[in-house]
């Protein structure tokens, strides 16, 4: 009897120059429709989603840790094309300040810091309205950003 497949739960980096395009989780300010459209104009909404074991945190900018199991992080899930890969690449100044992953299969940037410094305003508002924008729970956007304070 063939055995089902084991779902990806593992991160896993990416350290390939060859942009692709496909699948993308946004969790922070790439959340936000009109800010994104202008990074990665092709790129394309799938969806939304909760990623479980995994949190919020702002060293700075929004960042993402493992958490506990009672811990939900929503993600917006976007289609992207080579170039606008690309284009995140130099947004989030891969490989230097943030590094590529796959988390649950599925490509997106973590920071290479550590460290707390609470988010700006402007920045929280923008992040804020890509939770709006996808239908995301924003009580848990105000529970990461209040966990650190």
């Amino acid at each position: 009897m063939k055995q089902p497949a084991l779902p990806i739960t593992s991160e896993s980096e990416i350290y390939s120059e060859e942009k692709l395009g496909g699948l993308y989780f946004a969790y922070g300010s790439n959340l936000n429709i009109r800010q994104m459209k202008k990074r990665a104009p092709s790129a394309r909404i799938l969806g939304a989603s909760y990623l479980v074991g995994w949190r919020l945190i702002f060293p700075g900018v929004a960042d993402i840790t493992r958490g506990t199991k009672n811990d939900l992080l929503p993600i917006g899930i976007w289609k992207l094309q080579p170039q606008d890969e690309e284009a995140l690449d130099i947004y989030e100044g891969w490989p230097t300040v943030y590094r590529k992953v796959r988390i649950f299969g599925i490509m997106t940037y973590r920071m290479n810091q550590t460290g707390f410094a609470p988010p700006s305003d402007n920045y929280f508002a923008t992040i804020e309205q890509g939770y709006i924008d996808f239908g995301l729970d924003t009580k848990l956007l105000h529970k990461s950003r209040e966990f650190h304070q």
